[in-house]
């Protein structure tokens, strides 16, 4: 797969007096396609190639990288690796993967996707717009509409014996549009994706958008209260995104985490299974291995509600004499950091009606504003606006808006009483996943 020798490399680095030495060879074409108002508004392609180096002198690591293969060009940066390695501070966490792992196979790539034209994908974007638009009067106009892919192929090679290379590729549809009635106006979002344009669905994700801008509009302020909130998966994977940030081992070990010296306590209520599981086919984030060629496989973070795991790279495992989790994530432009990969919620067995229904008077939100800067990872806390229906004897009765919920994180997962059964991913934010799940109760500031 790769046009490199990396096998030579190494050996010329452990010449040029590199003990250790690993390659991270990336490959990569970004195609992205906006339309407005039935026009290509834009059409980019690009395409990258780099290689990272590491490299390891006396237990101290050092880093560089190219774009540039030219001849002597690599050797001249594996020196500077090597240079930077002699001025840096010796780190004995610091270690490469070793070269016997057993890595699962999986149907990453699909070989008939670079045949996909750009008609094609034009077309897609436009049936999309379109169903958005012929969905109802109420959609004054499709803010904007996009289509991107993705094809890359990583080889990893290091002096422990490590040789490895895979390709994958993704590709995704999006709508933004604006509903409205009289001087209201309210947007919503959709967006579909997959590894072939069959797996997007421009019709259903163009009504998506609407339906979603649509139950928004009228929306009013209810009283301040504290009641059962329940969330859509995309909300509920915002959600996860942020919890995601608080359990890697870089976080717990720096302190900056709600989750410090938890592990084996209970933090969620006994039906939440919080997952990280970078072989999971359909996920936007999967791989036969990381970015440090440790074997991806599925970890329990919260088990039945006990926290189980941490996620970890080499380095982050090594000062807490585990295994790492195979959550190494980085480019050819930088050295390893820990980071979830298809990372979600387990879905229950509750259809989202049901749910809805077992509610005498609550929120049902759809979408929040301000959640990353609106909470403390650290402290737990949260309070974001929010915008929704609200739920009165099982029947949603009017939208809801300008309101804000708060709470803090442990005790969100610790009243977590329903969990839906349509666990869905929300690629806007990552390979995060959650279904529809209901909280006992939040706080929530209305008027």
């Amino acid at each position: 797969m790769s046009k490199l020798n990396l096998t030579d490399l190494i050996d010329k680095a452990q010449e040029f007096g590199a003990e250790d030495v690993e390659f991270y060879y990336e490959i990569s074409e970004d195609n992205s396609i906006e339309v407005y108002e039935g026009e290509v508004e834009s059409l980019e392609s690009a395409h990258s190639k780099g290689l990272g180096i590491r490299v390891f002198v006396e237990g101290k690591m050092g880093f560089a990288y190219t774009t540039n293969f030219n001849d002597g060009v690599i050797e001249k940066v594996i020196k500077e690796a090597i240079a930077n390695a002699k001025i840096a501070v010796e780190d004995e966490h610091r270690t490469l993967a070793n070269g016997d792992y057993d890595y699962k196979e999986l149907d990453i790539y699909n070989p008939q996707f670079s045949e996909s034209s750009v008609e094609d994908k034009i077309d897609l974007i436009l049936k999309m717009e379109k169903a958005a638009l012929e969905y109802s009067d109420k959609i004054e106009s499709v803010i904007s509409a996009g289509y991107g892919d993705n094809i890359s192929e990583i080889t990893i090679a290091n002096s422990k014996g490590l040789n490895q290379s895979y390709k994958s590729n993704t590709c995704y549809a999006y709508l933004y549009v604006m509903a409205s009635e009289g001087e209201e106006k309210q947007t919503a979002s959709a967006l579909s994706y997959g590894r072939s344009l069959d797996d997007v669905a421009p019709v259903q994700t163009g009504e998506e958008a609407a339906e979603n801008a649509i139950k928004l509009l009228g929306g009013k302020q209810v009283n301040s209260q504290e009641a059962p909130v329940i969330f859509t998966p995309e909300v509920g994977s915002m959600f996860l995104y942020l919890l995601a940030s608080a359990l890697t081992a870089e976080a717990v070990q720096k302190g900056r985490s709600l989750f410090v010296d938890k592990l084996n306590e209970v933090v969620a209520a006994n039906k939440v299974n919080i997952i990280d599981d970078g072989t999971l086919e359909a996920g936007l984030a999967t791989a036969p291995f990381d970015d440090e060629g440790v074997p991806c496989a599925p970890t329990n973070i919260i088990e039945d509600g006990v926290l189980k795991n941490y996620l970890y790279d080499i380095y982050t495992a090594n000062k807490d004499k585990v295994e790492s989790t195979g959550n190494a994530q980085r480019s050819y432009r930088g050295i390893p950091n820990v980071a979830p990969s298809n990372f979600y919620l387990a879905a229950g067995e509750e259809k989202p009606v049901d749910i809805i229904g077992g509610v005498e008077n609550g929120f049902y939100v759809h979408k929040v504003i301000g959640l990353f800067s609106g909470s403390n990872t650290i402290s737990g806390d949260f309070s974001v606006g929010a915008t929704g229906q609200w739920i009165e004897n099982g029947e949603i009765k009017q939208a809801v808006s300008e309101v804000t919920i708060a709470g803090n994180l442990i005790d969100f997962l610790k009243d977590i009483e329903e969990l839906g059964d349509d666990l869905k991913f929300n690629p806007m934010v990552g390979s995060f996943g959650s279904p529809t799940f209901k909280v006992k109760k939040l706080a929530i500031s209305g008027s």
